[in-house]
């Protein structure tokens, strides 16, 4: 299993402190400058001073700078940048949810600064690190909480819907993609689950979720196989047929297995149809649906 990519906030060196208190250095790594010669207006020397500490690594005392820059009035520029820069500094304590708080509370109070879509890419990042990188060993119960993944997802897609051209969406896209393999990992551990305990019903109702939320990972060989098995032992054998079917067609190299395995089915059906029995499940119990996500054709993740 592919082991969870760590990002994290590169904290920024002091040649770029003075540039963070201009909009056109937005979303750069926090950082430049030695002490400028004329003294600073009292509101950005509690700024700069504030950034020194982030860039030093000093991040509780970067953090009471912000929120001392904050008790200022509204107006000023780097009342804004301070809003920012104590999400950052949040991020790289780990404060997650905080941080989160406080980009969305940046991004309602100043809409249209050239910061957000930065601040929006760190909402969707401080999600990503709320996920458990573990999922796919975690247990395999039903009412496993995969929120935060989701959570992350929604809002990375949105990212990089929103902001296609951003600097961050190839970091974007990245993070989405792991999203989608821990989704995913969650999953095929549950299916290994189901198949070793022998739960076919809940196996294929898995399987069938698996195929309509992942049909680019989920829809292989593998998974047909597993899938027709599972429908023969249930004894939905129409199913069965229509599965092997398609793997005889999709897999040419199959398709003797695929013939054998028809056959064995429709003896199956008329020798309980002899004894006087259906033959079949009936159609209407579970997992039966009118959409069969085992034979659409749909290649893209959702």
């Amino acid at each position: 299993m592919t082991t969870r990519l760590t990002m994290t906030l590169r904290l920024p060196t002091l040649a770029t402190l003075a540039c963070l208190l201009l909009p056109a250095c937005a979303g750069t790594q926090v950082a430049d400058a030695a002490k400028p010669a004329v003294p600073l207006p009292e509101s950005e020397q509690l700024y700069f001073d504030a950034m020194e500490h982030l860039a030093g690594g000093s991040l509780i005392e970067a953090e009471q700078e912000f929120h001392k820059v904050l008790k200022l009035p509204s107006y000023l520029k780097v009342t804004a940048l301070a809003r920012l820069r104590l999400a950052d500094a949040q991020y790289a304590q780990h404060k997650y949810d905080e941080s989160i708080e406080t980009y969305l509370s940046f991004v309602q109070r100043h809409d249209t600064n050239e910061n957000v879509p930065y601040a929006l890419f760190m909402v969707a990042k401080a999600h990503f690190q709320l996920a458990p990188d573990d999922i796919f060993i975690l247990p395999p119960a039903e009412e496993l909480d995969l929120g935060p993944v989701q959570q992350a997802r929604s809002h990375l897609e949105r990212f990089i819907r929103q902001f296609p051209r951003s600097r961050f969406v190839t970091e974007a896209v990245l993070l989405r993609d792991r999203c989608l393999a821990l989704q995913f990992a969650h999953h095929e551990y549950v299916i290994k689950f189901y198949n070793k305990r022998e739960k076919w019903l809940s196996l294929v109702f898995r399987m069938h979720l698996a195929m309509q939320q992942f049909p680019s990972r989920a829809r292989n060989l593998a998974n047909y196989e597993l899938l027709a098995s599972s429908y023969g032992k249930l004894a939905w054998r129409t199913r069965a047929i229509e599965l092997w079917t398609v793997i005889g067609q999709r897999y040419p190299g199959e398709n003797a297995r695929a013939e054998r395995e028809i056959t064995q089915l429709n003896a199956a059906i008329a020798a309980d149809k002899a004894k006087g029995l259906p033959g079949d499940m009936p159609a209407e119990l579970p997992p039966c649906a009118s959409y069969k996500p085992e034979t659409a054709t749909e290649s893209e993740d959702s």
